[in-house]
This record gives structure tokens, sequence and C-alpha cells, in this order.
């Protein structure tokens, strides 16, 4: 009797088995005994090395990802990597309509963009983009643990291991392709979802000008990834990653906050002096605050020292001007260096009665090296193209940062030493006329800039109105995660820098003037003004919402 019969799911299920997979062919391979140069797994690799204007990079078959994580484990186990740590993660995309809705595992790692902003941004060369490969690598023996790299890189593939104090990356397992093998993370795929390509760096870079590169991701345009993501799914540009709206704070970096509070507050104090020597009464000016060079070149120091706690690896701190031709970072530390050396070559010829030109080119130098330092400081962080970050916006923020304090440090420096050069007096006729024709300007221009500011920071609140994005996350954080520090920030930035300004303006109203009170005021306010400064500083690194892969480790 002849018949045909139905298949059934036991049939299906076990061709399926008889069909190796790419790890069993790869097995089955080295098992043959093949001669020497023979044995390359050719499926998952390029079969010829790259050549000029070519590199190295992942293929990702979205359709086969079926987010099993081997890929994760694996590169876990090969690279022996620490607990906690991980080179790899795998996300989630989902989209479509309610009638056909979709959702779609993603892969992912470092993308060996053809220009890393690792690399340029790392300020000890502790990043190489291999010439023959195209493969970036970490340097781990040169890294000292700055973690700038993790700010630049718009994917945050570097990822800081506090144990070894350096960075840590996917190499694309530079040793397995030498060898011809394919790396951890390609062979552990049971669906041969992760391939190794060659391809054409400049096509790569006109890619990211006129194709989407995932849904979620940053721009390409940023550092010109060379992963490229496969689907046949042709609305999977539509599809939404499903941590979109998750919003979480970020690092707060505590050292650097201090840093960059301090160094701003000393740059502002010099520059007010100048300022009150050329606007106002110059010998009052320099009777009334003989001790500003030195405050203001005893807060850089403390300043710089903080920031050495920041380092993963603070012995070898002296590399961080390595990377001066590239990298904001070197070129803030080498302004803010030159700017404590001149300050401190400007107290000493303060201390040896140096006047006229010479004193006067000095601290000319001091100013220029104070106002780079900030400029840089600025620029470390604009470069890394976060939204809270932006040139201007951090711009505004040191400025005023640098005004306010500058003038807090100034006004409370000045009705102290005139407090303390009046004999015992607080009432004496110098102290008077230094509140007189000195403290109140200041106080005036200090609660202006203290109000100008808290009223520009509290402008990132509108964007609670608008769509989800950057800012609106940003300013969700400001007011949940961080509501606390927020209102800590506002209320020490208004008793500070408002309300202890305009007390000493009524204190110097009185006849004689309440002078002891009015100093008294003046340092109670800077103290407020600067612990402001450090909740809003905090605020800064806490709130940003950087970019990132669709499920990406935060």
């Amino acid at each position: 009797m002849s018949g045909t019969f139905a298949v059934t799911p036991l049939d299906r299920y076990l061709a399926e088995q008889r069909s190796l997979t790419a790890v069993a062919r790869f097995a089955r391979y080295h098992e043959a005994d093949l001669p020497p140069g023979a044995s390359s797994y050719s499926e998952l690799l390029p079969l010829e090395r790259p050549g000029p204007g070519q590199q190295y990079a992942f293929e990702v078959d979205l359709d086969s990802c079926t987010g099993c994580k081997s890929c994760v484990t694996a590169c876990h186990s090969l690279n022996g990597l620490d607990d906690g740590e991980s080179w790899r993660s795998v996300g989630l995309l989902h989209g479509g309509s309610a009638a056909v809705p979709f959702q779609q595992t993603v892969t992912t790692a470092c993308h060996h963009c053809a220009e890393p902003a690792c690399l340029t941004g790392c300020p000890v060369d502790a990043y190489d983009k291999d010439a023959k490969t195209g493969i970036v690598r970490h340097l781990d023996d040169q890294c000292i643990g700055c973690r700038y790299c993790m700010l630049t890189c718009p994917y945050e593939v570097p990822r800081f291991n506090p144990a070894r104090g350096i960075v840590r990356k996917c190499d694309l397992c530079a040793g397995r392709l030498e060898a011809g093998e394919a790396p951890a993370c390609a062979q552990a795929c049971p669906n041969e979802a992760i391939r190794v390509r060659l391809v054409d760096t400049a096509a790569a870079r006109a890619r990211a000008v006129t194709e989407p590169f995932l849904p979620g991701a940053p721009d390409p345009r940023i550092t010109v990834p060379t992963t490229r993501y496969r689907s046949a799914r042709p609305y999977l540009h539509e599809a939404t990653p499903a941590d979109a709206l998750a919003v979480r704070p970020a690092t707060a970096h505590p050292p650097l906050a201090v840093m960059l509070v301090l160094t701003q507050l000393s740059v502002g104090t010099f520059l007010v002096e100048l300022a009150g020597r050329t606007f106002l009464s110059g010998k009052l000016v320099g009777a009334a605050s003989p001790g500003n060079g030195i405050v203001a070149l005893a807060l850089a120091l403390l300043a710089l020292s903080a920031s050495v706690l920041h380092l993963g690896r603070p012995a070898y701190s002296y590399r961080a001007v390595l990377g001066f031709r590239h990298s904001w970072l070197s070129r803030e530390i080498v302004a803010f260096g030159a700017y404590a050396s001149l300050a401190a070559a400007d107290a000493g010829a303060r201390f040896a009665g140096v006047h006229g030109a010479p004193l006067a080119g000095l601290e000319a130098l001091v100013a220029v090296a104070g106002v780079a330092g900030v400029a840089c400081s600025v620029m470390v962080y604009a470069a890394t193209r976060r939204t809270w970050w932006r040139g201007f916006t951090a711009g505004w923020k040191f400025g005023l940062t640098a005004v306010v304090c500058g003038l807090g440090t100034f006004l409370a420096v000045s009705l102290v030493g005139s407090v303390l050069a009046g004999s015992g007096s607080g009432a004496s006729g110098t102290a008077a006329r230094t509140l007189a024709e000195l403290g109140r300007p200041l106080a005036v221009a200090m609660a202006a800039a203290a109000a100008l500011k808290l009223a520009a920071e509290a402008s990132v609140f509108r964007h609670l109105r608008s769509r989800p994005g950057d800012l609106w996350r940003t300013a969700l954080l400001l007011r949940r995660d961080l509501g606390t520090l927020t209102r800590w920030r506002f209320g020490l930035g208004v008793s500070g820098g408002v309300l202890a300004p305009l007390l000493v303006l009524a204190l110097a109203s009185g006849d004689p003037p309440a002078t002891g009170q009015c100093a008294a005021m003046a340092v109670l306010g800077l103290g407020a003004v600067v612990a402001g400064e450090l909740c809003e500083r905090s605020q800064f690194f806490r709130a940003v919402a950087p970019p990132r892969m669709p499920g990406a480790p935060g």
C-alpha cells in the first residue's frame, strides 16, 4: 500500500537536531586533523585579512538573535572577566501595533568605531586603533582609571573595574582572530547571529550619514560605529528600546564635583579682585584683601588634590598630560597646572613687594591661565555630546559659578580683612569705608548673579511638559530621584547667594554700619553658596541622561 505521511512535529524536531550549529561544525573541523592553515572557521570569519581602507567589524543578524545570552557568558568566561564585569550585553526592542506587535532582542558590544571617541578623549593614550585590523584596543597598563572614556563613548562601552582601578573593554578577541578563530561571542552563539566581517571604513562613514543605525542608539555620525545590524523586518527602525523610559541617576563623581567648584571659585576670586582694582578703588581693594591671592592659590591646590582622588590608579596621575594634542581632559590639567604655578608666583611676588608692570603682567598671565582652565572644563563635558552637558549649558553654569563664588569669596575676605585691620574696632573708619565703597557693590553684584544662576537652573523643569527625551529624563530625575538634593541646592543658593548679600546691604545701612556683623554674614553666605554649588555640581553628574545601546548596563 502506498501513500503519503504527514510531517509531524517530532519529524521537524529531529531534522532540526541533525542540522549542526556553528559551534558543532567548528568543533568537527578541528577534530578532523586538517593540515596547518586549513583549520580556520570561515563561516563566522572573513576569508581574507583586512586590506587598505578595511577593518574587522561585527555583523549581527537580529532575526537570528534569541536573547539567550550565550555570547555574554562566553565573553565573560573566555576573557577571564571579574564578577560583575561584562563586555557584551543583550537588550530588547519592541514595536509594531496592537494587532501585530513584535519584540526583538539585541546583542551589543564595542563597535570598534572608525572614529573612536574613547581614543581621542583619553588623556593618557591608553587606547590604540590597530592600523591593520581596525580593532580598538585598551592598553590596561597605561590606564590611570580616570573614566573619561566612559563619558566620551556615546555607547558607554568601556567599563570601570574598581578592583583593578582601570577601565577595560572588548578587543574583538584579537588573539583568537590572529589564530584564525572566531571571537568568543560569535563562536558561542547557537544561531550564528554574530559574525565578523570586513567593512570598508569609507563606506561606514557614508552609512553613518545616510542609514539609521539601531533604534534608540546614539547618532552614528559621532564616532562612525562599524557594527552592522541586519534584519528582514522592514519596520524594525520604528521600534523602541524597552528601557527607553527608564530613568536612573548616573554616577556622582564627588572628587570631580569638588574639583570643578573649587577651581571655578579660585579663578573667580582672582578675576573679581582684578576687576575691583580696575572699576573700584584700587588702593582700597589692595588694602582690604591682602590675602586674596593666597586664598585663590590655596583653593586651586586643594581642587587639584581632590581631582586625584577620582583616579583608579592615582600613582600614575603624571601621565594625564600625554594626550594634550587631542584630549580636552589633558588640556584642562595643563591649564590648571599652569594657573596654580602662576598663582604661586603671583603670591610670592606680592609678598616680596613687587609692584607696577611686572606684577600686572604676571596677574594677566594668571587670569588667562584661569579662564583657559575653566574653558577646558566646559569642553571636557561638551565633547561627550550629552544634552545636559552641551557647551552652552556647561558654559553658563561654570562661568556663573566662578562669578558668584568669586564675588562671595572676595566679599568675605575683604570684610573680614578690614575688620581685623581695624585695631579690634569693628566700626573703625577703614572698615566702614571698605563696607561702603567695596562691600555694597560686591553684595549687589553677588545677589544679582546668584539669582540669575538659580533662575537658569530652574528652567530645566519646563522640559517635564515636553515629550520624553534626554532633558525630560534630567528634569524628572531632579524632581523625583534627586528631589532632596534639588531642594538643598535651591535652599542653600537662595539663602547664601541672595539673602545673605541683601542682609549685608541692610546691616551696612546703619549709622554706624554694623561692619562686624556684615563680615560674619558674608562668611556664612559664602559657606552656603559653596555648599549649594557642590549640590548643583553633584546634580550635574547624577542627572545626566547618558546615551546608550538598548538594554546596556546603566
